[in-house]
């Protein structure tokens, strides 16, 4: 029998603010380590991006060696770089391939799991996370938070919900698809509370080239393979 004082102490609960691959990674980590987690979401599923990706394939990670693969992150290589060390891509591969999902290589050197989408990862990572204890509620929208620093919720209904927690991670993504959740909406709390945050900017965006009314009628809807593009002063070959 556990007397009072032999009895050992109540574990730590963490709140985590976004079911995205960020999110569900931290939930993972934090419940190994014996952590209480819930991980709150708006929408009505987990990783809707994740699973949007997948579409494409899922590259995961590049198999090349780390030398030539931290470049690639270009001025925040040198802020990134503990954490790459301490996740590198070989580790991403064993992860994925624990939860059942092989990877190979492509020919371009991008990672992929051999399933080629995101749905087969996202439900054995789900059912790995749920028998470790981690708990989900969908349909929550984070409000910001209280004076107290908990946590204000609208669930499904539109009723207020405040969560206290020993710990809150904030990993509710950028403003990139508003239809998936990831609207941006969290900037406008945290600026209330006088937290600077960087104004949202696209890491990946479209162009316009004039291309010749010829080239435009054969070539439209081609891939663009073995090129380099050059724009204001930097060229990238891919």
């Amino acid at each position: 029998m556990l007397t009072r004082d032999s009895a050992a102490p109540p574990a730590k609960a963490a709140a985590i603010v976004g079911g995205g691959p960020a999110g569900l990674m931290a939930a993972e980590v934090l419940a190994a380590a014996g952590v209480r987690v819930t991980v709150y979401d708006r929408s009505p599923g987990l990783a809707r991006k994740f699973l949007l990706a997948g579409r494409g394939g899922l590259n995961l990670t590049h198999g090349e060696a780390m030398a030539a693969f931290m470049p690639r992150y270009g001025a925040a290589a040198g802020a990134l770089a503990d954490a790459v060390a301490a996740f590198p891509p070989q580790a991403v591969r064993a992860w994925c391939e624990s939860l059942g999902q092989p990877t190979f290589v492509g020919s371009s050197g991008r990672v992929f799991p051999r399933a080629m989408k995101a749905s087969p990862l996202l439900r054995a990572w789900l059912a790995r996370l749920r028998a470790a204890g981690v708990a989900f509620a969908p349909r929550h929208h984070w409000q910001g938070f209280d004076e107290a620093g908990r946590c204000l919720f609208l669930n499904a209904e539109g009723a207020a919900l405040v969560v206290k927690a020993d710990a809150t991670i904030l990993a509710p993504g950028g403003a990139s698809w508003p239809r998936l959740g990831s609207d941006g909406s969290w900037v406008a709390p945290l600026q209330a509370r006088g937290i600077t945050v960087t104004p949202l900017r696209p890491a990946n965006c479209g162009f316009d080239i004039a291309w010749s009314g010829h080239f435009r009628l054969r070539q439209a809807g081609a891939p663009l393979k073995n090129i380099a593009v050059t724009f204001a002063g930097s060229r990238l070959p891919g």
